[in-house]
């Protein structure tokens, strides 16, 4: 197991999204990284999923969720660190080989230790580089 770091902690790195839910705020909600994609070929991606137990969260640090240009839509900053043996997962290791270590981390939320779905609608992904921790 190796740990990696990703790095969306300024605004203009960002991942925004739609926040849809209509009776939670998202400042009410815990984040969490539900699944980390990565470019395989140019048309197909590779995903790894925490509720698969494909990597493990280590952390989540300074999140905020910046207001947006458009009504309802946040910017999400934040860093964190996770967990993951590549050898594991030979295919994403072959994108990000391909992809530079570029990967695009998507987070989900919890209200009250519940697991939110379709709580928003991804807006504008950034990917960012899976750094060696």
């Amino acid at each position: 197991m190796s740990k990696f770091f990703v790095d969306y902690n300024k605004s203009s790195q960002a991942t925004t999204i739609l926040w849809t839910h209509e009776d939670i705020k998202i400042e009410e909600t815990e984040p969490f990284i539900d699944f980390i994609r990565c470019d395989f070929n140019g048309e197909d991606y590779k995903f790894l999923y925490q509720d698969e137990k494909d990597f493990k969260q280590l952390s989540l640090d300074n999140f905020a969720a910046l207001k947006g240009d458009e009504e309802d839509t946040f910017l999400l900053c934040y860093t964190a660190d996770i967990e993951l043996d590549l050898n594991q997962k030979i295919d994403f290791k072959k994108a990000l080989d391909f992809s530079s270590n570029l990967v695009e981390v998507v987070l989900g939320f919890k209200h009250k230790s519940k697991v939110l779905e379709d709580c928003f609608e991804e807006h504008e992904n950034r990917q960012t580089e899976l750094q060696k921790g």
